[in-house]
């Protein structure tokens, strides 16, 4: 059950000058790219700190999900546009030349800048700017979209984002609209030998080789499907684990694929034709779904989103990861990708984010949330 949230730490609702904007914008991002949030952290830290600016604002806050992986709807009137984002970030990692929240010509760095805290301080700087000209607007902000995705299901049920007028996905997209993403199938494969000394390996069968062939033609598999700007199916080898010692045959092997392919493939019709192309390599193997979700196709001509891409004066894009659009879009139409960011950032050592990025993608939040709460928008 959702259970309202109230009294944090006062922060000030309108910003007194553009200048002091952009500084409270600089302060909340590095503020918020220190704050742990990898999937080993205690994401409460940081729905804290969201919260007490929610707060503050004047949204009402409500918690969803569980404790593992709470999300936040923050609310102001009724039908307002959904900003969506997520507060979690994979680990830092190593091999840095920045340290975290360094700003540097323009570029704030750090773990998550992209992807993407860089575009939560835009919404949230947004959603003060709006309910101070109420200006209806609800901001939903999970805590595991990185991991299971979980949060986003759980709002998914909420009628604010079942009848909006549009579902912003912030997902770094570099100030371009997007409005299809590739779907994901997680494969773990298994291939089973019989142990011998590795002296007398005739006398054994090696797991290991034959999964070196089941990969080699896992390797070979292209498709069926491919879209006009997606392109096919892409397939990344992220484990392999196999053997004891070096001096017997191994009995077992273990591999786990990422796959990603475009629309309109679903991912039991993937599934059958992997399953289908391996299996004409004659060597036994097991397979298992470890993770899937469809792909994202929305109509690039759909009011929505042309109004968005005239807004942000930006073209048309893609994204080829998976993002919380996977959930929302399937009760509501009316989604689209937008934010601050490069998608090519993401995950990486030196990640960053461009304030002016951040600052146009407020903007540009603000006028869609304001054109689509007058009427003069489609609903």
């Amino acid at each position: 059950m959702p259970a309202e949230t109230t009294g944090r730490p006062e922060r000030r609702a309108v910003p007194e000058a553009p200048h002091r904007m952009k500084r409270q914008m600089v302060e909340m991002l590095a503020e918020l790219i220190k704050i742990p949030s990898d999937p080993f952290s205690d994401k409460r830290e940081i729905l804290d700190y969201v919260q007490s600016y929610t707060d503050q604002a004047h949204l009402r806050n409500t918690l969803y999900g569980d404790s593992q992986s709470p999300a936040l709807l923050a609310e102001y009137g009724q039908s307002g546009v959904v900003l969506s984002g997520h507060l979690d970030t994979p680990p830092i990692g190593d091999y840095w030349s920045f340290s975290q929240s360094q700003l540097t010509q323009g570029r704030m760095y750090g773990r998550g800048a992209a992807d993407m805290k860089g575009t939560v301080v835009a919404m949230l700087q947004a959603a003060q700017d709006l309910v101070a000209r109420k200006i209806p607007v609800v901001l939903a902000f999970t805590t595991d979209e990185e991991t299971t995705m979980q949060g986003a299901v759980a709002l998914s049920k909420t009628l604010p984002l079942r009848r909006a007028r549009a579902v912003v996905v912030g997902e770094p997209t570099g100030l371009k609209v997007a409005y299809a993403e590739k779907g994901v199938l997680d494969l773990a494969i298994e291939t089973r030998g019989k142990a011998a000394h590795g002296a007398m390996p005739h006398l054994g069968e090696n797991a290991i080789a034959k999964m070196m062939r089941i990969l080699r033609g896992l390797d070979s598999f292209k498709g069926r499907i491919a879209h006009p700007e997606l392109g096919s199916v892409t397939m990344n080898i992220g484990t392999f684990n196999g053997g004891t010692r070096l001096n017997v045959v191994p009995n077992r092997a273990t591999a786990e694929v990422d796959i990603r392919f475009p629309p309109p493939y679903s991912p039991d019709q993937l599934y059958h034709e992997i399953e289908e192309h391996l299996r004409r390599i004659k060597t036994p193997f097991t397979l298992r779904r470890i993770l899937s979700m469809p792909s994202v196709q929305i109509d690039p001509e759909a009011p929505h989103v042309k109004l968005l891409r005239d807004l942000s004066g930006s073209e048309p894009t893609v994204l080829v990861h998976a993002s919380e659009a996977v959930h929302y879009a399937q009760v509501n139409p009316r989604v689209v990708i937008y934010g601050a960011g490069d998608e090519e950032l993401s995950h990486q050592a030196n990640e960053y984010v461009k304030v002016e990025a951040v600052a146009r993608a407020t903007e540009t939040y603000k006028k869609y949330a304001q054109r689509l709460a007058s009427g003069r928008a489609p609903g």
